[in-house]
């Protein structure tokens, strides 16, 4: 038995699982649901968006993380995610809605059902003061608050490369945000592309990350289907459980088939 295969199989008895795939690289998560981010079958989704849903469902997915609903009112979406046996508990949000119309955008998603807001993308042009940002997503987070939402900041890589004074972005986000009114969406590949162990950030920071992306990392850095690359899942998964974080979505950004990853990662996350 190598290594890699004990230390799993030594981590999911510490959780009481059972059922370790032959597969070294699965994973047997502690989550008992595990949501999409339906940005990977955004294409499907654009073209069939009740379709796309009924396929997420029955590959095993509980719930989804909305990038558009679908040409849909938000509250019929809400309904056609009931009907077909899911429901949508975050969504995201460009920028510029951030900037020009925040109460609307957060209205549409206190109709869709949802439980987070999320700014997802931070265009090359706006990463630069970051200290203001955070003032920002404090205004922001005490308006979806008023809405019985949580406001939550998505991550990439270049949270985590340091600006010409030294500091860490996304350490600058953290300090100058109120914990009551801001939440972090932890982005497992693109933290560890950037050279971070998602592990080691959820140790230092995971009072602040609600919700967890989901994808995998190659040895040459490209992005993977969960369980099929080198990112330990079993401990990032195990801890996010201690810290109560509820919501767990796979992604994949541009995957060649975006339908055999999302089904790739599914099996491997719950056996």
């Amino acid at each position: 038995m190598s290594i890699h295969r004990r230390h799993l199989l030594a981590g999911f008895s510490a959780l009481g699982l059972v059922g370790l795939s032959a597969n070294a690289a699965a994973i047997k998560q502690p989550y008992k649901k595990i949501g999409l981010q339906l940005y990977t079958v955004r294409d499907a989704f654009a073209a069939d968006p009740a379709g796309t849903l009924q396929r997420v469902k029955a590959l095993g997915y509980d719930y989804v993380e909305t990038i558009s609903y679908g040409g849909m009112a938000p509250a019929a979406l809400k309904t056609k995610l009931t009907e077909i046996g899911l429901s949508a508990p975050s969504a995201h949000i460009g920028l510029n809605d951030w900037q020009t119309r925040p109460e609307a955008a957060l209205d549409d998603l206190a109709a869709l059902g949802a439980d987070y807001a999320v700014l997802a993308w931070m265009p090359p042009e706006d990463r630069k003061d970051w200290k203001t940002l955070g003032e920002k997503m404090n205004k922001w987070g005490a308006l979806a608050k008023a809405r019985n939402l949580s406001f939550a900041y998505h991550n990439h890589d270049f949270e985590f490369t340091k600006t010409p004074e030294g500091a860490m972005p996304y350490h600058l986000l953290l300090e100058n945000t109120d914990p009551a009114l801001v939440k972090f969406e932890l982005d497992c590949y693109w933290a560890s592309f950037a050279g971070h162990d998602p592990l080691h950030i959820l140790e230092k920071h995971g009072d602040r990350i609600r919700m967890l992306h989901l994808k995998d990392k190659l040895a040459d850095g490209s992005m993977a289907p969960v369980g099929e690359g080198i990112i330990d899942f079993a401990a990032v998964l195990a801890k996010a459980n201690d810290l109560g974080i509820k919501y767990g979505f796979v992604e994949h950004d541009n995957p060649v088939d975006p339908w055999a990853s999302i089904a790739t990662s599914i099996r491997n996350l719950k056996g």
